[in-house]
C-alpha cells in the first residue's frame, strides 16, 4: 500500500494521476521471508503459510467506508462466491484505553446488520485488529473474516488461534488515523479502506480443500516436481503423518520456486545483502530439501520446475515470461555455487551435531552455526532446520555474538591490510634455486569449481615458512600452493577472492592473488587453525564474484572488436580494467566517439552476444598465432610463448588451418590469459555508460554487462516514466520544482549513454517548455507589478504620494520585483517603493525596495529598511543603494511584513 500513502495523508499532488483515484482493485505479489514479517520457518510444515502469495485488494480513497466495505464483503463471500455463512466468523477492534482508543462498535453493529450471528462476531486486540504501517503514519482498526474449513460446529474459540482449519481469508482495514511522532493519533481528513484477501486461502475455501497446497494453485507444480524427481505422489500429509518428509519437501519446493521466480524477475537477485540475501536463503533452503528428500542433483534443479510456473502464471504476470531465461541462469548459477559446499557442509554439521550429542547438550553452539554459514554458505535458518531434525536447538544470541565478532575482525583486517608484501627478485630466486619450489599448475583457473591442492610455503614478506604456527591469527601473509584455481591479477582482470580451507581445522581468507615470476601468492589472513607445508587443502574462489568478471572480460573482447568495426583499424587497445562491477577499456582514437557511433558499437556488440557464440581458447606458438588475420593484441605488451588465443565463435584450430583467411577479421580473436564465459548468451547485454577522453588521442569507455546492464536499463526506463509524469503536470511551482530535481538526477543517472542522450533530448523539451512558460509568466507578472505600482501613483488621491508599500498580486517572482525597481531607479527617482510578492500556498516570499530621493534625504537607506523586514519574512537581502532585494520562506507573515515596513518608514519620517 506504500504507493497509496500520499493519498491517505492528503499529500498527493493534484497533478499526480493518483489524485484522481476514488477506488482501486489489485492483486499484490507479496513476499514474507525476512524482516518483521517472516513466514519462512513455517513453510512446508503447515497448510497455509507461504513465502510468496497473492493478496487481492480493493481500496477506497475517501469514497465508501465501513458500511459499504462490510456489506459488500459479506455479499461477495456469501452470495457471489457462495461460501456457507455459518462457517464465517468476523472480528472487530476491542479498543485500547491506554492509547485512548474506543472499541469499534460501529463495525460490530454493521456486521450484525448484514446478518452475522452475534456469537460469530468476536472482539480482537491491537495485534490482530489494529493495523499500523509503522511507528508513524496512516493506521486504523480492522475487521477480519475467518473461515472454518470443517463446518457443522461453533468454531469461535478457534479464531486467531493458529488453527490450520480456521483461517483468516479477508481483512478490512479502516484507515482513519495518522500516528504522530509522539504516538498520538490524529484523525485523517478523509477516511479510507484497504482490504486484503488471501488468494490461496480463498481458493482453498472455494475448492473445499483442507489445505492451500491441495488446491489447483499448487497441483501443476507438484506434477512437475514429480516428473523431475520421480518421487511418489503428493498426499497432503503434515507433521508426524508425513513419515518420509516427501510431502513437506513438495510444499517447500513449490512455494520457493514461486518466491524465487517473482523476486528475481522484479530485480531482487540473490546476493549477501538485504533482500538479495533473503532470496539466497530461500534458494539454499529449497536446494537442501530437494537433495535430502528427493535425492535431486543440485545445480539446475529449480530451473527444471520453472517452466511449469511460467505456464501457470505467465498470462497474469507477463514479466516472468519475458525474464524466464534470466531467471533460469541465475537459479543455476546460485545452485552451482551452493552445491560445491553442500556435501562438505552437511558432513561438518553432522560432526557438530555428534559433538553436541556426546556432551549431552541439546543445542549447537553459536560459533558452530556461524562457521557453517561463513565457510559453507549455510544460512542460519537452514542450520536451524537441520538442527530441529536432530532434536537440537540454536541459541540465536550466541549466533549473533559470533557473527558480530567475525564481522568486526574481518572489517578491521580489511581496513588495515591495503597492500601485501611482494617477493623480490632475490626471494623468487630463492624459491627456484635454493628451496627448489616449482611454479604451480594454474590451469584450473580456467574451469569452474573447487579443487584440492597442497601447501608449499608460507610467505611473510621477509621469509618463507613451512608452518603458520608462530604467526598470530589475523596476520596478513601469503600462501604458495602446488596448484591453484585462483586467478592472479593480470591482463587488466582483477584477482579472485575466496578461501583456502581444511574443513574445521583451518581456514585462510584469500583477499588478493598476485603472480611473481610464475609463482602465485595467495594473500590474506588465517581465520582459525594452523597450515603447514604438505597440508592438503580445498581451494574455493568466490564463483558468484567471478561470474560477472567473466561476463565483463568476454564483453571487453566483443567491445574491442566492435570498436574496430565501427571506428576503423586505427583503434588499438591502450589498457583495460575488468572487475565484478564493470569493464573499462582504453583505446586510441583522435576524436570523441559520437552518440550515433556509440549506438552502432553497442548494437553490434549485443548482436554478437545474442548469437550465443561459444568461446574457444588454446595455447598456440606465438609466431603462428600472430599470423591469424585480425588478431588483437596490446601494442608493446610482451606475450609468453606459447600464447593463449581466445576466439569468440570460431574454433581456434579452424583459425589456424588458414590463418590468413580474410573472414577472420569478422571474428573477435585476441591473445588473452583471462577467464571467460562458455557462451556469449550468458553475458545477456552490454551497455556503454561512459565515453571520455583521458589523454591526447586516448579515449575510455566504461560498460556494464549481465544483471548490472539490465539494472541501468531499468533505471533509464523508470526515468522515462518520470519524464512522462512531469510532462503531464500543469505549469506551476510543483512542476518547476520537479524539473529542477529531475535535471540534477538526470545528470547523475548512470545508464546507457545512448539512452541517456535520448532522455536528455526528450527532457530538454520539457525544460524548454517550462522556461518558456516562466519567461512568459515573468513578463506578464512584471507588467502586473509595474501597473499596480504606477497605477497607485496615478490615482487622483495619490498624486502627491511619495512612497508605495504593498503586497502585489504576483508570485514569488524576483524578476518582476527587479523590473519595477529598475523602472523607478531610471524613470521616477523621487518616489520610494517597497513591494512584496508570493503567498502562503506558494511557501515563498520576495521583497524589494527602492529608496527615492525624497525619502533618502531623511536618512533612510535601503539596507537598514530591508534588514528590519527580512527578520519577519526570513532570509536575507542584498543589493546596492538605493535598492535592495530579498527572499524568505515565512510567506504566512507577508501581511505582517507589509505593516512592519510601513511603520518603520513612518517612524523614520516621523509621520
Amino acid at each position: 500500500m506504500n504507493q497509496f500513502k500520499p493519498i491517505f495523508l492528503g499529500t498527493v499532488a493534484s497533478t499526480d494521476d493518483m489524485s484522481k483515484l476514488k477506488r482501486a482493485v489489485d492483486t499484490q505479489k507479496c513476499i514474507r521471508a525476512g524482516g518483521k514479517h517472516n513466514d519462512l520457518d513455517d513453510v512446508g510444515k503447515d497448510s497455509y503459510h507461504h513465502t510468496f502469495f497473492e493478496m487481492l485488494g480493493n481500496w477506497s480513497f475517501g469514497d465508501y467506508f465501513k458500511k459499504e466495505a462490510i456489506g459488500w464483503s459479506w455479499e461477495l463471500l456469501t452470495k457471489v462466491y457462495g461460501l456457507d455463512p455459518n462457517r464465517l466468523y468476523v472480528t472487530y477492534f476491542e479498543g485500547n484505553p491506554e492509547m485512548g482508543l474506543e472499541p469499534d462498535l460501529e463495525a460490530k453493529d454493521l456486521w450484525l446488520s448484514v446478518g452475522v450471528p452475534e456469537d460469530h462476531i468476536l472482539p480482537g486486540n491491537m495485534k490482530d485488529n489494529f493495523w499500523e504501517m509503522g511507528d508513524q503514519g496512516p493506521c486504523g482498526p480492522c475487521s477480519e473474516v475467518h473461515y472454518d474449513k470443517v463446518g457443522g460446529r461453533n468454531a469461535a474459540h478457534l479464531v486467531n488461534q493458529d488453527d490450520p482449519l480456521v483461517v483468516e481469508v479477508w481483512n478490512n482495514v479502516f484507515i482513519q488515523f495518522d500516528r504522530q511522532k509522539d504516538k498520538s493519533l490524529k484523525s485523517l481528513p478523509a477516511k479510507h479502506v484497504d482490504t486484503g484477501m488471501g488468494f490461496e486461502r480463498l481458493v482453498s475455501a472455494l475448492q473445499e480443500k483442507p489445505s492451500n497446497y491441495a488446491t489447483d494453485i499448487f497441483t501443476p507444480l507438484f506434477a512437475k516436481i514429480q516428473e523431475v524427481t520421480g518421487a511418489r505422489d503428493y498426499t497432503d500429509k503434515y507433521g508426524k503423518d508425513d513419515l518420509d518428509g516427501i510431502d513437506t519437501a513438495y510444499r517447500v519446493v513449490a512455494d520457493h520456486i514461486r518466491l524465487l521466480t517473482f523476486s528475481i524477475s522484479d530485480g531482487a537477485v540473490p546476493n549477501n545483502d538485504g533482500r538479495g540475501y533473503v532470496v539466497r536463503r530461500v534458494l539454499r533452503r529449497g536446494s537442501r530439501y530437494a537433495r535430502k528428500y528427493f535425492n535431486a542433483e543440485i545445480g539446475s534443479f529449480f530451473s527444471k520446475i520453472l517452466p511449469a510456473l511460467v505456464d501457470q502464471m505467465g498470462e497474469q504476470f507477463p514479466d516472468i515470461v519475458r525474464k524466464q531465461k534470466d531467471v533460469k541462469e541465475i537459479l543455476d548459477e546460485e545452485e552451482e555455487a551452493f552445491a560445491r559446499t553442500l556435501d562438505r557442509g552437511e558432513k561438518q554439521f553432522e560432526k557438530y551435531a555428534a559433538q553436541a550429542a556426546s556432551t549431552g547438550a541439546k543445542k549447537l553452539s553459536g560459533a558452530d552455526v556461524w562457521r557453517l554459514y561463513d565457510t559453507f554458505g549455510f544460512p542460519e535458518d537452514l542450520t536451524k532446520l537441520m538442527a530441529e531434525e536432530r532434536g537440537l536447538n540454536i541459541d540465536e544470541e550466541e549466533v549473533a555474538i559470533a557473527r558480530e565478532k567475525a564481522r568486526e575482525a574481518s572489517k578491521s583486517i580489511k581496513d588495515s591490510v591495503q597492500t601485501f608484501a611482494k617477493p623480490n627478485v632475490h626471494q623468487i630466486a630463492e624459491l627456484k634455486d635454493k628451496l627448489q619450489i616449482s611454479t604451480p599448475d594454474d590451469e584450473p583457473k580456467f574451469t569452474k569449481g573447487d579443487i584440492k591442492a597442497k601447501v608449499q610455503l608460507v610467505f611473510t614478506g621477509t621469509e618463507f615458512l613451512e608452518s603458520t604456527k608462530d604467526l598470530p591469527l589475523k596476520t596478513p601473509f601469503g600462501i604458495l600452493l602446488d596448484r591453484t584455481n585462483f586467478y592472479a591479477e593480470q591482463g587488466g582482470q582483477v584477482a579472485d577472492t575466496g578461501r583456502i580451507v581444511i574443513d574445521d581445522v583451518a581456514e585462510f581468507k584469500v583477499l588478493d592473488v598476485q603472480q611473481f615470476g610464475g609463482y602465485v601468492v595467495h594473500n590474506g589472513y588465517l581465520d582459525y587453525g594452523v597450515l603447514k607445508s604438505g597440508d592438503e587443502v580445498i581451494c574455493e574462489y568466490d564463483e558468484l564474484r567471478r561470474q560477472p568478471i567473466r561476463n565483463n572480460h568476454t564483453g571487453t573482447h566483443i567491445l574491442n572488436h566492435s570498436l574496430r568495426e565501427v571506428l576503423g583499424d586505427e583503434v588499438n587497445q591502450k589498457g583495460s580494467l575488468v572487475d565484478q562491477d564493470k569493464l573499462r577499456f582504453d583505446f586510441s582514437h583522435k576524436v570523441q566517439v559520437t552518440v550515433p557511433e556509440l549506438k552502432k558499437i553497442e548494437d553490434l556488440s549485443n548482436s554478437y552476444i545474442r548469437q550465443n557464440c561459444k568461446i574457444y581458447s588454446k595455447d598456440v606458438e606465438l609466431d603462428l598465432a600472430r599470423q591469424i588475420n585480425g588478431v588483437r593484441a596490446v601494442f608493446g605488451e610482451t606475450y609468453p610463448n606459447p600464447v593463449r588465443v581466445v576466439s569468440v565463435g570460431i574454433d581456434v584450430d579452424m583459425l589456424l588451418e588458414k590463418p590468413e583467411n580474410p573472414e577472420w577479421r569478422k571474428v573477435s580473436v585476441e591473445f588473452c590469459g583471462g577467464t571467460h564465459v562458455e557462451q556469449t548468451g550468458i553475458i545477456k547485454d552490454l551497455v556503454i555508460v561512459e565515453e571520455s577522453g583521458i589523454a591526447k588521442g586516448i579515449r575510455r569507455i566504461v560498460a556494464y554487462t549481465g544483471d548490472a546492464a539490465h539494472a541501468v536499463q531499468r533505471d533509464a526506463e523508470e526515468f522515462g516514466k518520470r519524464i512522462e509524469l512531469i510532462e503531464a503536470m500543469s505549469f506551476g511551482p510543483e512542476k518547476e520544482s520537479e524539473v529542477k530535481q529531475a535535471t540534477a538526477d538526470l545528470n547523475n543517472l548512470v545508464t546507457s549513454t545512448v539512452l541517456k542522450d535520448a532522455l536528455k533530448s526528450r527532457f530538454n523539451k520539457v525544460v524548454k517548455s517550462v522556461v518558456d512558460e516562466q519567461k512568459k509568466r515573468q513578463k506578464a507578472e512584471s507588467k502586473i507589478a509595474l501597473d499596480a505600482v504606477t497605477g497607485h501613483f496615478a490615482k487622483k488621491e495619490n498624486k502627491d504620494a511619495k512612497y508605495f508599500i504593498g503586497h502585489l498580486p504576483i508570485s514569488a517572482n524576483s524578476k518582476a520585483v527587479s523590473d519595477v525597481l529598475n523602472h523607478f531607479k531610471s524613470k521616477d527617482k523621487e518616489r520610494t517603493v517597497y513591494m512584496f510578492g508570493g503567498s502562503p500556498s506558494e511557501g515563498a516570499v520576495v521583497h524589494g525596495v527602492y529608496v527615492g530621493t525624497h525619502v533618502a534625504s531623511s536618512g533612510v537607506t535601503a539596507e537598514t529598511w530591508s534588514a528590519a523586514v527580512s527578520e519577519i519574512v526570513g532570509g536575507k537581502s542584498g543589493g546596492k543603494e538605493p535598492t535592495r532585494q530579498g527572499q524568505g520562506n515565512n510567506a504566512d507573515k507577508i501581511d505582517e511584513a507589509v505593516e512592519a515596513a510601513r511603520k518603520w518608514l513612518e517612524e523614520k519620517l516621523k509621520l
